[in-house]
């Protein structure tokens, strides 16, 4: 696998890319005949199992086959890849430097802030209407996006605290570890390589990470969480800081629903985009965010500066020695 080394940083991509899709026919294929093996049910049965939401049973099967499907594609092929890169896979995860206090504030500031902002892209995104000769495409996608809806409810749906545990497990903690790794951890790092600018390496990765969700009319917010999250490490340098903001955007959702039994990406479609409260709410968030996001960028700076002239005094010192 070390061969990967000596290869462009077009091929790491590609060969990156590939390896997700591949990890996920792989699991898919392994979850079909450990169900046919251990529990003797048809390929047949597992499809009805898997879009019937009102047995436990089938739940239990479904999320079981989400965390399968997490570490098959957003945690074992990032680790495997980032081995056969590179002798400290931790320093090239970024996972070596440990956030401050202020880091984590900030953070939590930051994805607090900026809720009416991706809210608000949300409704833009509902608005999408496709040409009238594509009609149909326009159809799947809307049908693609009710079915990622309900496998979210029905996930959502149990109640007490060890379905609100599970779910923060399934929903939250496992794909910020996971979809970090390897979005802004390796794809981030090969693609800003690849076209050797920061801003195209985090806005292309954040366009694949949102595309992977297959939920077209929620393109628009993910695409700017994924850059959110990708400005996040280029500008504090290390990775724990977007897993922990992952984190606590997917556990808000959770914790919301648990609460109020409502989610947070409800249908928008009739929301008018310029709602009077919806887009206050967003431009005062969008003000706050990039003041918020300056103030990391320009903490980053001055602990660069910093760096770099103690560097200088070291040197000076060694030379007059």
């Amino acid at each position: 696998m070390k061969f990967l080394r000596d290869t462009t940083p077009f091929t790491q991509v590609l060969f990156t890319l590939i390896t997700i899709v591949l990890g996920g026919i792989f699991i898919s294929l392994a979850g079909f005949l450990f169900c046919l093996i251990f529990f003797g049910i048809s390929f047949e049965e597992l499809s009805v199992m898997l879009t019937d939401f009102n047995q436990p049973r089938n739940l239990m099967f479904l999320k079981a086959f989400q965390i399968l499907q997490t570490v098959g594609m957003f945690i074992l092929p990032p680790l495997v890849i980032v081995w056969s890169l590179d002798d400290k896979p931790l320093r090239f995860f970024k996972l070596d430097t440990k956030p401050g206090g202020f880091m984590l504030f900030m953070v939590c500031a930051v994805i607090l802030a900026g809720g009416p902002v991706i809210e608000w892209s949300s409704i833009v995104n509902q608005h999408l209407v496709l040409p009238g000769w594509m009609n149909a495409v326009e159809t799947w996608m809307r049908n693609s996006e009710d079915q990622a809806n309900d496998i979210t409810v029905a996930f959502l749906s149990g109640k007490g605290i060890g379905s609100l545990f599970s779910n923060l497990f399934i929903v939250a903690l496992l794909p910020a570890i996971g979809e970090e790794l390897l979005f802004r951890g390796l794809l981030q790092n090969l693609i800003k390589k690849m076209t050797q600018s920061s801003h195209w390496g985090i806005w292309i990765t954040a366009a694949i990470f949102s595309a992977l969700h297959l939920q077209f009319f929620g393109f628009l917010p993910r695409l700017l969480l994924g850059a959110l999250f990708g400005y996040l490490l280029e500008w504090t340098g290390t990775l724990w800081l977007p897993v922990i903001a992952h984190f606590i955007n997917n556990a808000t959702g959770v914790i919301v629903y648990f609460i109020t039994g409502e989610g947070l990406e409800q249908d928008q479609s009739e929301i008018s985009i310029f709602n009077n409260s919806t887009f206050f709410w967003a431009l005062a968030s969008g003000v706050i965010l990039f003041f918020l996001l300056r103030n990391l960028y320009r903490k980053r700076v001055e602990e660069s500066v910093s760096v770099a002239n103690e560097s200088i005094q070291i040197q000076d010192i060694d030379k007059v020695e």
